[in-house]
């Protein structure tokens, strides 16, 4: 295997590079955020999906290279249908046994044929005394349908029916034409032979149809001016020509042809249908054989591993944030509080007792404990770890403000592995305090870089507890929470900026109206010439648009003018009647 544009190999490593130095950096950067806001490494999961979206994007970008198998030699079907159709233009096509005639049924025929003849190359062609081809092989179906049109108009009154040389004709034209002597002749004649027919020599390889156009009874030859208009009907030697569909001549005719048929039309039958069967079932027959030497395409071994790779890496990388989304509608909004103290191997009551009070929106009531305490603490019997211990039963109690100004006084030193549960309690107590959101959050952080810096086991519910409050705290403030504030510091600002105006002396009303409309009268002045060149632009826009449709009218016309002109020049080329004759006794239609 080998790539069919390896030259380009060089470009795809270098965009290879930069796209391993553009993701490294990204992600670089990404991690340092999410570690600054969020106290969160990058996971392994998370890290492994980069690297497998990288490794798919390199293989997607080698796909574009072309992978190619070795060179194979295979034998194939070649389709090559092309069908020639004959059209009789003597002038016993002009017999009125068929509605509205025989040659505007033909043509009726012809162009239902060629609607259904899809994928199928058509040439066309007409003749009487002689052969004359006006449309080669072709697939383009309008052009096919503008030649026909141009057949309507056709002067029929005098012209024989060599039927027999201009299939012999059309054998020869595919001969010429590329792709050998295979395909179908499709005649539409009043099948009446005026040349007494020559011996046809039609390959194998190629099918013949003959629609015969009118009936056995038949009827006269009309004869028509330029204009349409009815002159008489058609006499030779003195007798009325009456022309009639020979059905035992068309029999005979196909004799000696390998794949031969023929149809009857009158006025209401249409047999597209089973020509067409009969030219596809000929064709699959004659098919031709080639051999060809192919390179299969392989650049599915690149492009099934790349899909998987980003695939992969895209679900891995989802996975943790998907997680964490469960996990967040799972919980309550509820802030917890930490559950371990350092007195005496004891429980300071903080989270396990708020986590049962979840939902229950009761004014806070002071345990017994807690009332004990309080006295103690006011007869000053309490010492510094009885006063934190009272600071954190307040906050148990759900009185979180007495809770944190008892930390605040209290808790001066750092943190301490001593200490640590009596600062998360106070960071606890201060974010439950919508003024002190700020000052928790900083504190939470403290700890989390204390717990960074110091890990161990017993500080695992700590730091998975700071991160949910911290989590939660944010998630309160998009769905809204401290919306009242904000209105309340925006009113008080613009108070302090309205006082500030009154004592600087700029609140006259009267100067400021006198100034904006000296202002307004200036830009008014400014915006004038502005304004003028829009209009003029706009003008040449709409003169601009006028002129498109006035062309896009002219067009059609033009177009209609150009084929009328040349439907007239066909009209004048096609002529497929000839005024010499070999006796006075050879008949003329």
């Amino acid at each position: 295997m080998s790539f069919v544009y390896s030259q380009y190999f060089i470009f795809v490593l270098l965009a290879s590079v930069l796209w391993i130095f553009y993701v490294y950096r990204q992600n670089k950067k990404f991690a340092k955020w999410v570690k600054d806001h969020w106290f969160y490494k990058l996971s392994f999961y998370s890290t492994f999906s980069i690297v497998l979206q990288i490794f798919g994007v390199i293989l997607l970008m080698l796909a574009m290279l072309d992978l190619r198998g070795p060179e194979k030699l295979i034998q194939s079907q070649v389709s090559n249908q092309k069908t020639l159709i004959l059209i009789d233009t003597s002038a016993s096509m002009f017999a009125e046994d068929v509605r509205p005639n025989r040659f505007e049924k033909a043509l009726l025929l012809v162009k239902h044929y060629v609607k259904k003849s899809v994928g199928q190359k058509i040439s066309i062609a007409v003749f009487s005394d002689f052969q004359k081809t006006i449309v080669p092989f072709t697939d383009d179906i309008d052009l096919i349908e503008a030649r026909i049109d141009s057949l309507k108009d056709l002067n029929l009154n005098r012209g024989g029916t060599s039927l027999s040389l201009a299939i012999q004709e059309g054998v020869q034209n595919f001969q010429v034409a590329e792709g050998g002597n295979t395909g179908n002749i499709l005649v539409f004649t009043d099948a009446e032979e005026t040349d007494g027919g020559i011996d046809l020599t039609i390959p194998e390889t190629m099918s013949v149809g003959i629609v015969g156009i009118g009936t056995r009874k038949g009827g006269p030859v009309p004869m028509r001016n330029d204009r349409g208009e009815f002159i008489r009907n058609k006499t030779f030697q003195g007798e009325l020509v009456v022309s009639k569909l020979d059905e035992d001549f068309l029999k005979k005719f196909g004799e000696d042809i390998p794949y031969f048929k023929f149809w009857i039309a009158t006025s209401y039958t249409l047999p597209t249908n089973d020509i067409l069967n009969f030219f596809n079932r000929s064709h699959q027959l004659k098919l031709s054989k080639n051999n060809y030497r192919i390179r299969p395409v392989e650049a599915h071994k690149l492009l099934i591993p790349a899909m998987l790779l980003l695939s992969i890496g895209y679900l891995l990388k989802l996975f943790p944030t998907y997680l964490a989304l469960c996990l967040l509608i799972g919980f309550n909004s509820q802030i917890y509080a930490q559950v371990n103290s350092p007195l005496s191997g004891g429980v300071i009551p903080g989270m396990e007792d708020l986590v049962k009070k979840q939902g229950k929106k009761k004014e806070p009531v002071k345990s017994e404990e807690t009332l004990e305490l309080e006295k103690r603490f006011a007869n000053g019997e309490l010492s510094d770890e009885g006063i934190k211990y009272l600071a954190s039963k307040l906050l148990e109690d759900g009185f979180v403000e007495d809770s944190a100004s008892l930390y605040e006084e209290n808790l001066k030193e750092d943190i301490k592995e001593e200490n640590i549960a009596h600062h998360f309690n106070h960071a606890s107590a201060m974010l439950q305090n919508k003024k002190q959101k700020a000052e928790a959050i900083e504190k939470y952080k403290d700890l989390l870089d204390y717990i960074e810096k110091n890990p161990s086991e017993d500080y695992e519910k700590i730091e998975k507890t700071a991160k949910l409050n911290i989590l939660k705290s944010f998630k309160q403030n998009q769905g809204g929470g401290g919306k009242g504030e904000d209105d309340e510091e925006k009113k008080d600002q613009k108070d302090k900026s309205s006082e500030q105006n009154k004592s600087d002396g700029k609140g006259d009303p009267k100067d400021k109206d006198e100034k904006g409309k000296d202002g307004k009268d200036e830009k008014k002045e400014q915006e004038k010439p502005k304004q003028d060149m829009r209009r003029k632009d706009e003008g040449d826009k709409k003169e601009s648009e006028a002129e498109k449709q006035a062309r896009k009218k002219k067009l059609p016309a033009l177009l209609k003018q150009l084929m009328n002109d040349d439907n007239k020049l066909q009209k004048r080329m096609i002529d497929a009647k000839t005024t010499k004759r070999k006796t006075s006794e050879q008949k003329d239609w």
